[in-house]
């Protein structure tokens, strides 16, 4: 492997880009290539332990109890080339550095994923979105590492089976390789560049980007939004610990300075118990948990 398996990972440390919070993972690794996480696995798989695909962690609570296990960070394995009209990105690469490549071929369609802090595979297996975009708009076809039985596949966007914040690789014990983009239109750089400034702009006014957190936490509701409804249920604000339920965006839960993961566990516990009892709607987590956790929320 081009680079060693470290032990006694901090994971607070790999999740700047998120809540970052985290004890230790047993064992760690960033991976530059598919050989690497191909390695990676049988190493886990060898000595008997769980493994744990990582993007950047902007989407990820991380137990202070860390994780027993080998994580696999993906986050340097980064590639982006661009085509006449398409882009093949890895699994690692930023969405930044992806809508950055967009714009500058001028390909028009990326603009409103900007500031989501992920990576592209991560993005994929959630269809990670903003405003009127998703990741899988864009998508024509996906390489995967198949971890059960060891062999590369490439799906179709149909076989992803793309939902609201869902896809076919939540289901699947499999690692995303690269992705192929397709873009059917293209406009002026300038005009492009301004669109995306726009959205940038908006993110900056409406989200308490001056706090780690973990984005959204919790997936909109039908007919609904969760911040709205959080919001309603008065809980803007609300704290346990340095975990708040953000002023600026009641979606957001915020890491003030040093919350711990049960703080944040705690706080969103207390938001679902509360909007269930005044709306009778269950809020479902957007947030990946990794790690053992006390509470139940």
């Amino acid at each position: 492997m081009s680079e060693e398996i470290q032990t006694d990972v901090f994971l607070s440390d790999k999740t700047s880009a998120g809540y970052k919070i985290g004890g230790k993972a047993d064992y760690y690794i960033d991976v530059h290539s598919a050989q690497d996480i191909k390695n990676s696995i049988k190493f886990a798989k060898q000595k008997n332990i769980p493994y744990f695909i990582m993007g950047n962690g902007s989407n990820l609570l991380v137990s202070d109890k860390g994780f027993r296990g080998l994580v696999v960070c993906t986050r340097k394995m980064d590639n982006i080339l661009v085509f006449d009209n398409a882009i093949r990105a890895e699994a690692g690469a930023s969405i930044s550095a992806f809508v950055k490549e967009a714009i500058k071929a001028n390909f028009f369609g990326t603009q409103e994923l900007s500031g989501i802090p992920g990576t592209v595979g991560a993005a994929l297996v959630m269809n990670a979105g903003a405003y009127s975009q998703t990741i899988s708009d864009f998508v024509t076809k996906i390489c995967f590492y198949d971890c059960d039985s060891d062999a590369e596949v490439i799906i179709s966007k149909e076989e992803a089976n793309f939902g609201y914040r869902s896809s076919v690789f939540q289901k699947k014990n499999g690692v995303i390789f690269w992705a192929d983009f397709e873009f059917n239109m293209k406009k002026n750089y300038e005009i492009l560049l301004s669109a995306q400034n726009e959205i940038l702009k908006k993110r900056k006014e409406n989200q308490p980007l001056e706090y780690h957190s973990c984005g959204s936490v919790f997936k909109r509701p039908q007919n609904n939004y969760a911040g709205k409804l959080i919001e309603e249920a008065g809980l803007k604000g609300f704290c346990i610990g340095d975990a708040q339920v953000s002023e600026k965006h009641a979606n957001f839960i915020v890491n003030k300075k040093n919350a711990t993961a049960e703080d944040v566990r705690k706080v969103m516990a207390k938001v679902r118990k509360t909007v269930k009892e005044k709306f009778q709607v269950i809020l479902e987590p957007e947030v990946v948990f990794l790690g053992d956790f006390d509470d139940e929320i």
